[in-house]
């Protein structure tokens, strides 16, 4: 049955996401994490410029895990932050969350920092520095680096050139500098396209965002190669934007008709077997056994003791609801069921 070993608490929150949250409560939301059993965090310098991974790594030596070397930390990279006055002609800057920004989401942002786009194998060597930096005391906990929203067609070429960022993070895995080679996307076809890119033993893990869940199963096939390949699959974004549990939006914007309809359909499933709804959302994000680890963003104790909650009662749910739930259509027709019990 799942458990908190099987979570990675995504950190995106720490940084203060549409609120700001201050240091003390990321700490603190760190510590909880720490006594509760997870082991896993996924952060990146994306998230408040380096806010987030500051704020995990005080979190750890508050917690007392800066050593504990069953701790691991995948960061992300792409994105070098950098003091506007260290700029350079020819930098490529994504102006979206820098600090006044009106698309900035992490109001805590210092001002007067940029993030530089950089995919090159230069720039993921110097973005695992500077995480590492940022973490302090807890830079050894550093486990493995993603390339992070490498879809956009010159972020991807660079990042999968020949030298490039993923031929960078193999190499310092070969030079025992980081464990875990992964990506981390939104886009399940360009995770897909990566991984049929490059031999086997490239990636380590794959992280895809809001692409298997009770209302999206485009990650299917990313799923199925994974699976043949023996890629881990780290799976981020199973409330679907927070609709399944009880939110309004749904991949940043107002959700559809038909959305609408799946969450009701669901939700009337839920009640029927008397299960609440996160719990199936938590139940079926981890029902492939590809996929090892589920990532929740969370950014109190309180988030991450019901998220526990959740997790320890998603191991008692039927296997002829998803039987059910496939025959109204709620699930892809290829999605692969556990057996229904005699």
């Amino acid at each position: 049955p799942p458990a908190a070993a099987d979570l990675i608490l995504g950190c995106s929150a720490l940084a203060g996401m549409y609120e700001p949250i201050g240091a003390a409560a990321a700490s603190a939301a760190v510590v909880y994490a720490i006594e509760r059993g997870i082991k896993d965090f996924d952060t990146a310098p994306h998230y408040g410029l380096g806010l987030s991974e500051e704020r995990l790594g005080a979190g750890l030596v508050a917690a007392n895990a800066a050593n504990d070397p069953t701790v691991r930390v995948w960061s992300k990279v792409g994105r070098l932050v950098r003091p506007l006055a260290d700029l350079k002609p020819g930098d490529v800057i994504e102006t979206g969350n820098m600090a006044g920004e009106p698309t900035c989401i992490f109001p805590e942002t210092r001002k007067q920092i940029a993030p530089v786009l950089d995919y090159t194998a230069a720039g993921v060597r110097a973005s695992r520095e500077d995480t590492r930096e940022r973490l302090g005391p807890a830079a050894d906990r550093l486990h493995g680096l993603r390339v992070h929203d490498c879809d956009e067609p010159e972020r991807y070429a660079q990042a999968m050139a020949r030298g490039g960022g993923v031929d960078g993070l193999v190499q310092l895995r070969n030079e025992g500098l980081i464990d875990s080679v992964s990506v981390g996307l939104n886009d399940p076809e360009c995770v897909l396209r990566m991984v049929r890119a490059r031999p086997a033993g490239t990636f380590d893990s794959v992280m895809v965002a809001g692409a298997w869940n009770l209302i999206d199963q485009d990650a299917l096939p990313l799923l199925l190669e994974c699976q043949r390949r023996g890629i881990a699959v780290h799976n981020a974004g199973c409330f679907a934007s927070g609709i399944l549990v009880g939110g309004s939006s749904y991949k940043y914007g107002a959700p559809p008709p038909e959305v609408r309809a799946k969450v009701e359909a669901w939700t009337a499933l839920a009640e029927q077997h008397a299960t609440p709804l996160p719990v199936l959302a938590i139940a079926f994000a981890l029902l492939p056994a590809v996929v090892t680890r589920l990532a929740v963003g969370v950014k109190s104790a309180e988030e991450i003791k019901q998220n526990l909650e959740w997790v320890q009662q998603a191991g008692k749910v039927p296997a002829e609801l998803w039987h059910e739930a496939k025959a109204q259509g709620l699930l892809a027709p290829e999605v692969d069921l556990p057996p229904m019990q005699a």
